[in-house]
């Protein structure tokens, strides 16, 4: 039911949608893996997001998703648009992320409603359905936190779990802040997992499974600007001189959470016309660009509050929720332009965990009903960013 319903508003809001808009950067930068380099001088004229570096271009993002596009370049050359990529690992996505809640012994009604909560209820919509590079590599990060949850919950080979968790760091240094969860479930119940290897043990494979992603990605940095640890954040071309301000006050910084918190929790929707307006226009209400707030875009994750704050997994999946929320409440850039706070996707898997266990079960009429609100604001939210991009 949940993953007909998610394809159901896929296929309803895709005559709205254009999935050509130009943000492909990981398909040039896949040509360029391809050719063995790592720069994207083929990027045309009108690209940003990008860092000028000694006369080459270079993408600030991590390199995975790039990496994972290379095997399909014959169809992309063919005019397969990005987005279609998107769709392919959003399907994957849903049938993992049904097995998550499966494993964590969602068996009841809620397995279905939950899933069509994340997928067509929060800022993971409108992402999926403009295919720009920034969007895709969320979809990417999210495919491999499930991937790495559902492993941690099932057979637990907490060397495969890393190499998950590595591969979303690869893709957005961000997902290396959901660690905690996956330390924490390692002591559910204090001592060893389920009387198996020791803990001490389990945290070796699960550092060893991390390793290779890192590396890879020490060494992608080191070829484009010869520091393992430079990113090209804090070079990379910008869209607003609003960005370029508050980057100068520091890539990272304690002065940029006021702002950032205000927009993941506060932000509500703007006046069509804007504050100054004498008379608002048709649909009188629209989305600030620059983001709104989790509970005004997906009013069902109220059901946070419910959740059982004893149970081993809402503790766990707190703990990510709240370490990954660090860097990216002190980081400079806020997400523009997009609908609802997107950063929030870093640790959305975890939020909706915490979501699904606060659920009543068996779901009440009004539990439905804020699912159904929240797909239908992040429907419109979807149609409204097609629109701006």
């Amino acid at each position: 039911m949940g993953l007909s319903a998610c394809v159901i508003v896929l296929l309803a809001i895709w005559p709205f949608v254009d999935v050509s808009l130009g943000g492909d950067h990981y398909v040039f930068l896949a040509h360029r893996i391809a050719e063995g380099r790592v720069d994207v001088d083929n990027l045309p004229l009108g690209y940003g997001d990008y860092v000028l570096w000694h006369g080459h271009k270079y993408l600030p993002f991590g390199a995975l998703p790039a990496i994972l596009l290379v095997p399909f370049l014959p169809l992309l050359n063919l005019g397969l648009p990005m987005v279609v990529a998107g769709y392919v690992l959003t399907a994957v996505n849903a049938i993992v992320f049904f097995r998550v809640l499966i494993a964590a012994g969602i068996r009841d009604e809620r397995r279905y409603w939950v899933p069509l909560l994340y997928f067509g209820g929060t800022p993971y919509l409108s992402i999926t359905l403009v295919g720009i590079s920034t969007y895709f590599a969320h979809i990417v990060v999210t495919t491999f936190l499930l991937l790495a949850i559902w492993e941690t919950l099932g057979r637990r080979r907490m060397l495969l779990v890393g190499l998950c968790l590595g591969f979303a760091v690869a893709t957005r240094v961000s997902a290396l802040f959901t660690l905690p969860f996956f330390i924490r479930m390692m002591w559910p119940s204090g001592g060893s997992i389920h009387g198996r290897s020791a803990p001490s043990v389990q945290l070796t494979s699960l550092a060893g499974g991390l390793v290779g992603p890192l590396l890879l990605m020490l060494w992608y940095n080191y070829a484009r600007f010869g520091n393992p640890i430079e990113t090209g954040f804090g070079k990379a071309m910008l869209y607003s001189d609003v960005l370029y301000k508050a980057r100068s006050v520091g890539l990272f910084s304690a002065a940029h959470i006021p702002k950032n918190l205000f927009m993941m929790l506060l932000q509500g929707p703007q006046p069509v016309g804007g504050d100054s307006s004498a008379v608002l226009r048709f649909p009188y209400i629209e989305p600030s660009r620059w983001g709104m707030g989790l509970f005004f875009t997906s009013p069902a994750l109220l059901y946070i509050f419910r959740a059982p704050r004893r149970d081993p997994l809402v503790q766990a999946s707190w703990l990510a929720v709240l370490s990954t929320a660090v860097p990216l409440i002190t980081y400079y850039g806020i997400g523009y332009v997009q609908f609802g706070y997107r950063y929030a996707l870093d640790f959305m898997p975890f939020l909706i965990l915490v979501a699904a266990f606060g659920m009543p079960a068996p779901m009440t009429p009004r539990a439905r009903a804020l699912v159904a609100a929240s797909v239908v604001i992040n429907l419109w939210g979807a149609v409204t960013l097609a629109v701006w991009l």
